[in-house]
């Protein structure tokens, strides 16, 4: 046998691809469900090597520091940033967290006891009246009581977990930034590989694909990642302002509620309410309703200036998703990966519904890429013009 004979591999047949790739999907799977659990922190120390990629790179070229020594200045900054938060401002918020789960759990314990006093009230707005006995508050209430008292004992004892076990908590976060320590200082060579990825024949299509692909997480983990941040600070300053309890509690969940489109903002929004309404000293010698009304009031127009100003200019049109869609993935992410799976839901789908289109396009034989399958929404939207801002002059 020549040398050359020896070289040649020979093809495999139509049967044996598809039975090596149902083996890898097998296989893949039989992985994924025996090492769920440390999964989540696997994808997590993928989150925050991409977030810390950046100021490494911008270490490396403008300080000219060499790559080991970008990382370990960026890990050690950042060490020094957790233990603080651990230490202080980490365990107040949980102190504000658990207070205000307290106050929840009784503030709904005792609900239909409260709204069984106003069966006999009859509110009158103009000619018309209404009779509160004819809506069975209390047994509404009982109903209600049913479906969010599993929620909210699950979310309490959560807290309570995460503060008992502690050391369990360390061992993670110690394995999730191990992780993402080694994922940051090849980061280089990692994006190498995944831009030199391609397929024979689709060396086109792969290109694109990948575009599309770093347009979705690109926007999604360092957009929303400034969009939770900016909203949790704005969420607690306006809490503080209006005299409102918990205000570090309050704009930690703002911050996540804003990864749950309509349905977040607003579950906190009335948690916001409630605590105005039930705390004892009142902005400006209101009365508790008009508290509480004020909060509402001033956290829905926080979130639609945040909304309407922040987020076009963020996010752009690379994750522009029906909120309907976002909020089918999060329940899917929640049920399979946890928080970490709910966090992830918007690039997640994002991701599968590009895949989806360029595969019933190729199935039925159609262009790709005509019309575009990897535009989600249209043009950025831009602000509308002041009524005082003059226009520009033609020439400039």
């Amino acid at each position: 046998m020549t040398d050359g004979e020896a070289a040649r591999s020979p093809r495999w047949s139509t049967a044996t691809k598809m039975m090596v790739a149902f083996l890898g999907v097998v296989l893949a799977a039989a992985l994924l469900i025996r090492f769920r659990v440390i999964l989540p922190l696997i994808i997590l120390a993928g989150l925050i090597s991409y977030l810390l990629i950046p100021l490494v790179s911008f270490l490396h070229r403008r300080a000219r520091l060499g790559r080991m020594a970008a990382t370990n200045v960026t890990f050690l900054f950042m060490a020094l940033i957790l233990l603080t938060l651990a230490t202080a401002v980490g365990l107040a918020a949980l102190q504000q967290l658990q207070a205000l789960l307290l106050t929840l759990q009784t503030l709904l314990l005792g609900l239909p006891e409260r709204l069984a006093g106003l069966e006999n009230v009859v509110i009158v707005i103009g000619p018309w009246q209404a009779d509160l006995i004819t809506f069975d508050l209390a047994t509404l209430a009982q109903q209600a009581l049913a479906i969010i008292r599993p929620a909210l004992t699950q979310v309490s004892g959560l807290l309570t977990f995460a503060a008992a076990r502690l050391f369990e908590g360390l061992a993670h976060v110690i394995f999730v930034l191990a992780i993402a320590y080694f994922l940051v200082l090849d980061s280089a060579r990692l994006q190498k590989r995944w831009s030199g990825f391609t397929i024979p024949r689709y060396e086109s299509d792969v290109r694109r694909i990948q575009q599309a692909l770093g347009k979705i997480w690109h926007a999604f983990l360092r957009g929303q990642f400034l969009i939770v941040l900016v909203t949790g600070g704005l969420t607690t300053l306006l809490m503080s302002l209006l005299g409102v309890r918990y205000p570090v509690a309050l704009g930690l969940l703002m911050g996540l509620a804003k990864l749950v489109p309509i349905i977040g903002p607003i579950s906190v929004g009335v948690t916001a309410g409630l605590v105005a309404l039930l705390q004892t000293d009142h902005l400006l010698g209101l009365t508790p309703l008009g508290h509480a009304a004020v909060v509402i009031l001033g956290l829905t127009v926080l979130n639609q200036a945040i909304d309407y100003f922040l987020l076009p200019r963020i996010m752009g049109g690379s994750l522009n998703l029906h909120p309907a869609v976002i909020l089918i993935g999060a329940i899917l992410g929640a049920s399979l990966l946890g928080v970490v799976g709910l966090l992830l839901s918007a690039p997640t789908m994002a991701t599968f519904i590009l895949l989806g289109r360029y595969a019933l396009r190729k199935l039925f034989d159609l262009p790709p890429w005509d019309p575009p399958i990897d535009v989600f929404g249209g043009p950025r939207p831009s602000l509308p013009r002041l009524p005082w801002r003059r226009s520009p002059k033609p020439g400039l």
